[in-house]
């Protein structure tokens, strides 16, 4: 798989935030899980990353909760990923092999890593915004 789980629930997180973020409006981790189907602790762990990394924004108090900052939808849709995982997935074995290179490819060696190139670009190339318009659109889902 070419994104982590943790990944993958810190893009949906982030864009349920995209499309849902108004001004004074903030999201609870309970909200937030419960309407994405996935697990509260370990979204909370990947949220405050993502805090931590300045793709999101939290607040504390009763009236606190998640949010994204409008300036934020114009990153690169790559940096959610870098902040959770790095950038290494996008270099490393697809059959987690680490003698495998160019010189000394392993069996899916070439086919792997078009599928990572082509991820790596969409993903540097597509912002947050890009993708929160998409679903707005109706052109793609955020599928729970």
């Amino acid at each position: 798989m070419l994104l982590s789980r943790s990944a993958t629930y810190g893009l949906r997180a982030v864009l349920y935030l995209s499309i849902h973020s108004h001004k004074d409006e903030r999201f609870g981790i309970k909200v937030i899980a419960k309407e994405l189907s996935l697990p509260e602790s370990y979204l909370g762990k990947v949220l405050q990353n993502l805090v931590r990394k300045r793709i999101i924004s939290s607040t504390k108090g009763p009236r606190g909760g998640f949010y994204i900052k409008d300036e934020c939808l114009n990153k690169p849709v790559i940096k959610i990923v870098e902040a959770i995982d790095g950038l290494e997935r996008f270099s490393a074995c697809g059959l987690g092999l680490h003698e495998c290179s160019d010189e000394n490819p392993c069996s899916i060696h070439k086919e792997y890593g078009a599928l990572r190139e082509g991820l790596f670009k969409l993903l540097s190339k597509k912002t947050i915004r890009d993708f929160k318009e998409d679903i707005e659109n109706g052109k793609a889902v955020l599928s729970i």
